[in-house]
């Protein structure tokens, strides 16, 4: 949805009295008015079709038969509730019965409503599955296996956008410490963004709640609303004109401060001409002196305060940025960035992190969630197609899973552990293997295992790289012992990119 949808839930407080309704639905037109550029409002009510709903032999004196039996308007009067409504509002509808969705979608309502109390009603719920108009279904009361269910049951809606899951707690009133907005937040991650709603029923003095859902994610909300007249009573969760405001108020505010990604990067130019007065700049360090073309290393220069205009700053020096002078400095002089040619590593590894996402898909394999992948440059990153390694630690305990993965005829150069004993299963490409000089090739569902203290050398011998599964003991650091010892010397041989498929 482009804008939060806020659902003005009438029920049966119309009390069957047009008039009253209308004077209902002008009342909330003119408070939302003031809302609309940031909000869109619907209307809602609900249907049900007495004759085939109600048993003909039931109680008479039952409260709910005597609610829904004095509150009813007949098909003439609901044509004029719809008429009138649609000129203020979206209008939304909940069906109690298989019949009400016929009327439903005869008098052209936007969305379709399942009440909490409804959304386990299969025979209710097979013909709303086949209605054209979008659903919104609340789900107060429901577990979680109930709504996996319902889920799977509307997944031709939800990929066409027109499935939406509302949070509900069914307490009338529901009392604040009842609410649990967190278990909105846990819904939203297993279910995604089918997860929008938020229908409250707390007291109608509340004003936080809608506020609070929309910072964690909601997008619908449904508030009961009334009017009062002397007539009739106003029950406790039914907001009045001036509560139901001040909610809304509390929601646009929140919608303020939310915000949205494009608006927050309209300020980073002023943000960060504010904070770079606070940096420290890169000085050439106390007793040294400086010459043209060489590398600005953290051994010969030094970080003070304050920052000159235009001076290389702390903020810049990374592993993966390269700094070379264009001309002599002295002794505590600050470093210009147009005094510096800067050389951007970083690019590099979004290059890898692609190639490994590339060999992830082709291999098929599967990952966790939010994991991170381990980048080895050996040799430097510029050398990293040649020689270098890119892994993923599912497990490191007791035993240890890893996942190697090799480009196309990439090299890992030859080393050995002290205390590691590990074995290599292939599960995608071909791979050469040397284990003191000795050579194999491994194919897919190949195995072979290396025992502490082996020196050994691996290299990708197939068209689209190879991945590994290493089963090993526990992987410990300053275990891997390289061959060549300007690689153990090499401190920023390892990158860490976070990697989520």
């Amino acid at each position: 949805m482009k804008k939060p949808l806020v659902i003005l839930e009438v029920a049966n407080n119309h009390m069957g009295d047009l008039n009253h309704l209308k004077k209902i639905i002008n009342v909330y037109s003119k408070i939302t008015s003031k809302y609309k550029i940031k909000i869109d409002f619907a209307i809602k009510f609900q249907f049900r079709d007495l004759e085939s709903y109600i048993h003909p032999t039931a109680n008479k004196h039952n409260k709910g038969v005597i609610r829904f039996t004095s509150t009813r308007f007949n098909q003439s009067e609901w044509k004029k509730v719809v008429r009138f409504a649609k000129k203020k509002f979206k209008i939304i509808c909940t069906p109690f019965d298989e019949k009400s969705i016929i009327n439903i979608e005869k008098n052209r309502f936007d969305f379709l409503k399942i009440a909490s109390c409804s959304y386990d009603d299969w025979p209710l719920i097979e013909k709303i599955k086949k209605s054209k108009l979008p659903v919104i279904c609340s789900i107060g009361g429901a577990e979680e296996n109930q709504i996996t269910k319902l889920v799977s049951f509307f997944k031709k809606k939800i990929e066409s956008n027109k499935f939406y899951l509302m949070y509900c707690v069914a307490l009338y009133p529901t009392k604040i410490n009842d609410l649990n907005l967190e278990y909105f937040s846990k819904l939203k991650n297993k279910f995604g963004d089918i997860v929008q709603g938020f229908s409250s029923h707390e007291d109608k003095s509340s004003c936080l709640t809608g506020a609070i859902a929309y910072s964690k994610g909601a997008r619908i909300f449904e508030r009961h609303i009334n009017l009062y007249n002397n007539k009739y009573k106003i029950n406790e969760y039914s907001t009045e004109p001036k509560q139901f405001d001040n909610w809304l108020s509390s929601l646009a505010i929140a919608i303020k401060i939310n915000g949205n990604n494009i608006d927050r990067n309209k300020n980073l130019i002023k943000e960060k001409k504010q904070l770079i007065k606070f940096q420290r700049g890169v000085y050439v360090s106390k007793s040294q002196k400086l010459l043209k073309g060489e590398e600005l290393k953290e051994k010969n220069v030094s970080f003070y305060f304050p920052t000159l205009k235009n001076q290389l700053t702390a903020n810049k020096f990374s592993k993966y940025s390269t700094f070379l002078l264009k001309k002599d400095k002295n002794s505590l002089e600050p470093i210009f960035l147009d005094e510096v040619k800067i050389l951007d590593h970083r690019s590099q590894i979004e290059i890898i992190k692609s190639k490994i996402i590339e060999l992830i898909k082709l291999s098929k394999v599967t990952l966790p969630k939010n994991i991170k992948l381990e980048i080895s440059h050996h040799y430097g990153l510029k050398n990293f197609n040649k020689f270098g390694l890119s892994m993923i630690t599912i497990v490191n305990e007791k035993y240890c899973k890893k996942l190697l993965f090799l480009i196309n005829n990439q090299s890992h150069p030859k080393q050995y552990h002290k205390k590691k004993h590990e074995s290599f299963f292939l599960l995608y490409g071909k791979i050469k293997v040397e284990l003191n000089s000795k050579s194999f090739i491994l194919k897919p569902g190949d195995i072979i295992n290396i025992p502490a203290q082996v020196k050994h050398f691996f290299k990708d011998i197939s068209e689209n790289g190879s991945v590994i599964e290493e089963l090993s003991t526990t992987s410990k650091k300053n275990d891997s012992f390289y061959i060549d010892k300007k690689i153990n010397k090499n401190i920023k041989r390892k990158s860490f990119v976070s990697i989520n498929l």
